[in-house]
């Protein structure tokens, strides 16, 4: 379970369920799930929010959770974070030349830790994973059988997961950069129709649209756990801003598709196996005063 020293304030989830058999988009909600990181209060570790109860977790059921979170943080909860990771995340994080890069690695792998162990009634520290083929990791050990999956996704100080059960997930987060946004890297990895519906919007919607595209075709990537095996230009996504999350070519039926926005100048996407599913968001991280 999260330590309520980490985690004592709760804030209530969004909840956003699936409709069809194109997935959902939460634009109607964006109010509900945008928090600001922008300025010096955000940098500062703030107060953080516990999930809204076991039982909530207990529930899950058929829904998919989907959490959020702030990467920097003070030392106490750093090195707190840190102590429940295996030896070889630890030798991973050893690997980052420069520090804040590793602190970010150790804060997101610990809080996985603490969110899945939560789920599974298990102490953190004594969840075992493993990777698959491509590198997508699973639950291994004594947890390989809870049917749980999860994957998760950081950028620019923010990392968010998804948890369901018995699921191929895939989730992606990227920080919304105009100088990444340039019209010869949608040429060189986007499929003809998204470098066309991207061409064709107003200039001043085309770095937001950019990067629907790039979530949403890498959180589809992390779901099949091929990631690369599978041509980023061999299936198509929607990407006009304000416009429902959808495949449009490319992928087999059971692929369901969802996007959202979790902070202000953030884009991410969801993607999912199996039957339209309830999708229900969590902030881990409170960014108030």
């Amino acid at each position: 379970m999260i330590s309520p020293a980490l985690y004592p304030r709760i804030e209530h989830a969004c909840f956003v369920s699936c409709r069809g058999p194109v997935g959902c988009d939460t634009s109607s909600v964006l109010g509900r799930l945008i928090c600001s990181i922008s300025g010096p209060a955000a940098r500062r570790q703030r107060g953080a929010v516990q999930p809204v109860s076991s039982m909530e977790w207990e529930q899950i059921g058929n829904e998919i959770h989907v959490w959020h979170a702030v990467l920097d943080r003070e030392e106490k909860v750093l090195r707190q974070l840190e102590s429940t990771l295996s030896l070889e995340e630890k030798a991973r994080a050893d690997r980052f030349h420069f520090v804040n890069d590793k602190n970010r690695f150790v804060v997101a792998r610990g809080l996985l830790r603490e969110l899945l162990g939560g789920y599974l009634h298990q102490a953190p520290a004594g969840l075992e994973f493993s990777n698959g083929k491509y590198g997508k990791p699973f639950l291994s050990g004594r947890d390989s059988s809870s049917g749980l999956c999860f994957n998760l996704s950081h950028s620019s100080g923010l990392v968010v997961y998804a948890v369901a059960r018995e699921r191929n997930l895939g989730i992606d987060i990227e920080r919304i950069k105009p100088e990444s946004a340039g019209e010869d890297i949608a040429k060189r990895y986007f499929s003809a129709r998204e470098v066309s519906d991207l061409l064709t919007l107003p200039p001043e919607e085309r770095v937001e649209g950019f990067f629907h595209c790039w979530s949403r075709k890498e959180a589809y990537l992390k779901a099949t756990g091929m990631g690369l095996q599978i041509p980023l230009d061999s299936f198509a996504v929607s990407l006009t801003p304000g416009q429902p999350a959808q495949f449009l070519g490319g992928v087999e039926p059971c692929w369901k598709i969802a996007s959202y926005r979790p902070a202000e100048g953030y884009s991410a996407a969801l993607v999912y196996d199996g039957a339209p599913s309830s999708i229900k968001y969590f902030p881990v991280d409170s960014f108030a005063e």
